[in-house]
Parts: structure tokens; C-alpha cells; sequence
């Protein structure tokens, strides 16, 4: 690893010299949140201090009328709560540390998914019947889905969804199927704001300051408390707590419109981690399919196999070696 920090530090601060013409870079990186704090020292997502450009501590999520920015510097990033090993990449400026779009999608849709089944346990109402009509929603909108116990267990597991089915199920669920009828129409106005935030992320040229403006009002929406009813006794349910604010949500909220107007030029996108992310499933998949593995070698890692798979697979492709069995198909991951 050593070569190839002191690589990355030359070609940082001293350029590329080709053809007597010196190319100098500004260096990124991207990646979904556990290998970016890996690569940065920091804490896991689920400790106190949980963000890795600003400062705020969980307990500061109850107060949403802070407008947390980027405030760390490399160059101090060892005096920050949370940062407890050196990073690998401190030639990299923190705001060049741009979180993946799509796993700000997947991470949030999972937590309002979770929030919805979790409702339907707490009201008592995650039966046999409710969890027949999700699957049949689910199928209804061509998403292929399932509950199932493991042995011994109590808990239900369910089918975990790739992006595209995450999205179909943003879009297109009817929650009217399992939820009240006002209480559907509440959470759908929330998933329906997300996406269209999400969608807007995505853009080039879209305005930070109303991007900006948009999620912390969706936030707001997110947070929505209880409310008594006027002239009755009755309760109108809110939404979700400060407590169910995940850390994806917080950099959502308070820092993506600040990777749009810092890196206008190029848009968040550009930074996207999925492609890689569809390369991985379809190797892993294509892999598992060929060989025939349950869980790999008990001798050697599944990932080792995978990358040593691959590996073979492209010298018997481009060298023309005649195999037994069918050459990989090339992937197109763009």
C-alpha cells in the first residue's frame, strides 16, 4: 500500500511530466460510507460522532435548525472526535470525499422501509395476512419478494432488493394496501419527495440552494411530531423521531448541496459508485453460477476465488485459449 500512497502524493504535488508537458490532478474519492470512514480513521456510522466533514454528535440531531457545513480539515482530522487512525489518502482534501448517490438512495429507502414494518409490529398488524398482501403488492409491480423464518428462529426475514426494485417500491408501492388510509397517504408524500430529491441529485445543473432547500424541508416532513386534534382529545400521529435520523439522511440534508456547488463542473453522478456496483453483482453472480459454490472454499476467501476467477477467465478471453467450457460474456458496466 505504501508505493502506492507515495505515488498518489507525487502525482498530487508534483504532476504526470509526458512529452516535456506536465499534467497536474486533483485527486477524488468515493465510495459508500464504510469503506470511505475506513480509508479516513473514522468511526463506524453508528457511533457519537458519526459524520466525517462535520462535527455533530448524535445528540445534536434533535435540534434540526443548526446548519451543519464542512468544517473539518485534513490537515486536522486526527483532533477530531472519531478520527482515531491516520487516513490512508490525506493527500485528498475532505471535500473531495464525495458520498456515492447511489448509496444515499439505497441506505434511506432501507430505513423507510424498515420504519414501515416496524409500525405494522408495533400496532400489531405484521400477520400472516399483511405479509401476504406486501408480497402480492410486491408482485403486483413486478418486484419479486418473500418472507421466511430461518430454523430455530422467530424472525422474519425478507428478500433483500437491488436499486432498481429499491426504486419500484419507492415509486409504486401502495402502502393503502397495508397501512390506513391517511396514514398511507402521509408516508407515500414522504416517499414521494424523496424520490423526486433523489431524482434532482442526479442532475448536473441543478441548484444546490434549492436542492438545499428541498431536503431540509423533506426533513422537516420526515420529522413531522404528533399533533392533538382541535377541540377533541384525539392525537393525530406524526411521522419519525430525531432518533430514526440515519447518517446517510443527515449528509442527504445537510451536506450533498455543498458537493453540488463545490463540484458543479462535473455534477454528483459523475462520482457515482454504480457501475463498479454492477460489475461486482454481475461477476459474483456469473461466478457462483459457473462454479457452483455454496459459500466458496473453507481454504480461501470467496472474494480471493472471485478475483482469481476473473482473472482466468479474461487471459483465457483476449489469449484465445480453447476451453471446456463457454468464454465470460463481456460486460458493459457504463
Amino acid at each position: 500500500m505504501s508505493p502506492f500512497i507515495q505515488e498518489l502524493n507525487d502525482l498530487k504535488n508534483y504532476g504526470l511530466k509526458i512529452n516535456n508537458i506536465i499534467w497536474k490532478f486533483e485527486l477524488y474519492f468515493s465510495s459508500d460510507w464504510k469503506f470511505l470512514s475506513i480509508c479516513l480513521g473514522f468511526n463506524a456510522a453508528n457511533s457519537n460522532y458519526f459524520c466525517p466533514w462535520c462535527q455533530i454528535s448524535k445528540h445534536d440531531q434533535v435540534n434540526n435548525q443548526t446548519n451543519w457545513k464542512i468544517s473539518k480539515k485534513m490537515e486536522k482530522i486526527n483532533e477530531y472526535p472519531g478520527h482515531s487512525k491516520k487516513p490512508l489518502f490525506n493527500m485528498i482534501s475532505l471535500d473531495h470525499w464525495i458520498p456515492d448517490e447511489l448509496h444515499i438512495m439505497l441506505r434511506i429507502f432501507d430505513r423507510l422501509w424498515s420504519l414501515v414494518l416496524s409500525e405494522l409490529k408495533d400496532v400489531d398488524q405484521f400477520d400472516n395476512v399483511c405479509r401476504n398482501e406486501i408480497v402480492k403488492e410486491m408482485n403486483r409491480i413486478g418486484v419479486r419478494f418473500q418472507f421466511w423464518k430461518e430454523n430455530g428462529s422467530n424472525t422474519w426475514n425478507y428478500t433483500s432488493l437491488m436499486g432498481n426494485d429499491k426504486l419500484k417500491v419507492l415509486k409504486d408501492f401502495n402502502l393503502g394496501q397495508i397501512l390506513p388510509p391517511l396514514r398511507a397517504k402521509k408516508i407515500r408524500e414522504l416517499w414521494d419527495r424523496f424520490n423526486l430529491i433523489y431524482s434532482n441529485l442526479k442532475l448536473k445543473d441543478y441548484d444546490p440552494h434549492q436542492f438545499q432547500f428541498e431536503a431540509e424541508d423533506w426533513l422537516g416532513l420526515f420529522l413531522t411530531p404528533d399533533r392533538v386534534i382541535p377541540n377533541s382529545n384525539r392525537i393525530e400521529k406524526g411521522l419519525y423521531s430525531p432518533s430514526a435520523i440515519t447518517p446517510y439522511i443527515h449528509v442527504l440534508v445537510y451536506h450533498i448541496s455543498e458537493f453540488m456547488e463545490i463540484h458543479k463542473q462535473w455534477g454528483v453522478k459523475a462520482f457515482s459508485c454504480a457501475p463498479v456496483e454492477k460489475k461486482n453483482h454481475q461477476q459474483v453472480t456469473y461466478f457462483f453460477r459457473q462454479s457452483f459454490k455454496g459459500r466458496g472454499s473453507k481454504h480461501k476467501s470467496v472474494i480471493k476465488e472471485i478475483l482469481e476467477y476473473e482473472s482466468r477467465s479474461l487471459f483465457y478471453l483476449f489469449d484465445d485459449v480453447v476451453t471446456s467450457t463457454p468464454k465470460p460474456k463481456k460486460l458493459n458496466i457504463f
